[in-house]
């Protein structure tokens, strides 16, 4: 299960959220990362800034909150196209802010991975990735 089929599965099969099939405007959840936070539905708590090739990396995270979705820019070679989505799920027990996410892998969801811990803070390989959150 990828990214965006993890978050499908828990905000739409789980919570009830609607769901779309494609990433055309619509009422509900699209189905790619990068329609999920280029769309309408939800609330842009950091908002994707700067331009295509390179977003900017947001100022502050402090606005996150537990369930708010997190979305990353990850390979260039998707060009201006957002291509991971996670949860971010609040801080653990060293206090830093972490996210659950999926990947292609047969390991599925995780907090961490070859990319690195799922952290948001500090210069690790996700937190410089980050480019946007969404709350539903």
């Amino acid at each position: 299960m990828d990214c965006s089929g993890f978050v499908r599965t828990v905000f739409g099969y789980r919570a009830r959220f609607p769901l779309m099939a494609t990433d055309k405007a619509g009422n509900g959840l699209p189905r790619t990362a990068n329609g999920m936070a280029r769309s309408k539905t939800g609330i842009d708590v950091i908002p994707l800034k700067g331009a295509a090739p390179r977003y900017d990396r947001p100022a502050s995270i402090d606005v996150l909150q537990p369930g708010d979705l997190v979305f990353f820019w990850l390979d260039t070679r998707t060009k201006e196209r957002l291509d991971h989505v996670g949860i971010y799920l609040g801080h653990d027990t060293d206090g830093h802010r972490i996210f659950l996410s999926s990947r292609e892998e047969v390991n599925g969801p995780t907090i961490g991975d070859k990319g690195g811990a799922s952290r948001l803070d500090g210069n690790g390989y996700y937190a410089d990735l980050l480019r946007s959150a969404k709350r539903l």
